[in-house]
């Protein structure tokens, strides 16, 4: 099983790791935003060949996620409590089955997810081979999150066609204090974005820490 690949941007993936997890609606952001942020991201990599791709792609986050939380264009479906309440029942609906749901928060136009899939393979005995016949990967798992929520999504708007942006940012968790930094980032968007002053004010948000 591949546990690295690379697309527009590289994809770290252990088995049986945590998941921090962002996906985005179709259009959501211009494309000559998203050419300049990967312009700059492969730039900042070839200047400096000490910095860890890690590293690099948490600044390209940075700066990606700062642009969602900003654009006031593109499509903001998830705005509607319909729609964001279907995105929600999905995330819940696959908790104890391919993962278990630590967090999120589904803002306008992007959802946040925070998610442990050492779920998949705590009961499998200790010489089990690892393979996709006992392991949903991030990306299968995503991709039944993204189509699920889309066709009802679409049939609620009345609309065919694309719903997310193809892809996603994923990073896995390194340890415990990365993992209550980025529970912190999840559920503070609301409030970083301005729309709420207190992040329990926000109806679609999850932190099962709270």
């Amino acid at each position: 099983m591949k546990t690295y690949y690379q697309t527009n941007l590289p994809h770290i993936v252990p088995i049986g790791e945590v998941f921090f997890i962002t996906f985005r609606l179709v259009n959501s952001l211009p494309k000559d935003v998203i050419a300049l942020l990967y312009e700059e991201y492969f730039l900042l990599q070839e200047q400096d060949k000490k910095q860890s791709v890690i590293e690099g792609y948490k600044r390209y986050f940075a700066k990606f996620d700062n642009y969602l939380d900003n654009n006031k264009t593109g499509n903001h479906w998830l705005k509607t409590p319909n729609i964001a309440e279907i995105v929600m029942k999905k995330l819940h609906e696959f908790d104890k089955k391919y993962y278990d749901l630590y967090a999120y928060v589904v803002m306008s136009n992007h959802v946040h997810l925070l998610v442990d899939f050492g779920k998949q393979i705590e009961n499998l005995p200790a010489d089990a081979v690892i393979s996709n016949v006992n392991y949903a990967q991030l990306d299968k798992v995503m991709n039944l999150i993204k189509g699920a929520t889309s066709r009802f999504a679409n049939i609620e708007l009345g609309r065919k066609g694309k719903f997310w942006q193809k892809g996603s940012y994923d990073h896995y968790v390194r340890n415990g204090k990365e993992l209550n930094n980025i529970i912190s980032y999840i559920v503070n968007n609301p409030v970083k974005a301005g729309i709420v002053e207190n992040w329990e004010d926000y109806p679609y948000i999850y932190n099962a820490f709270a």
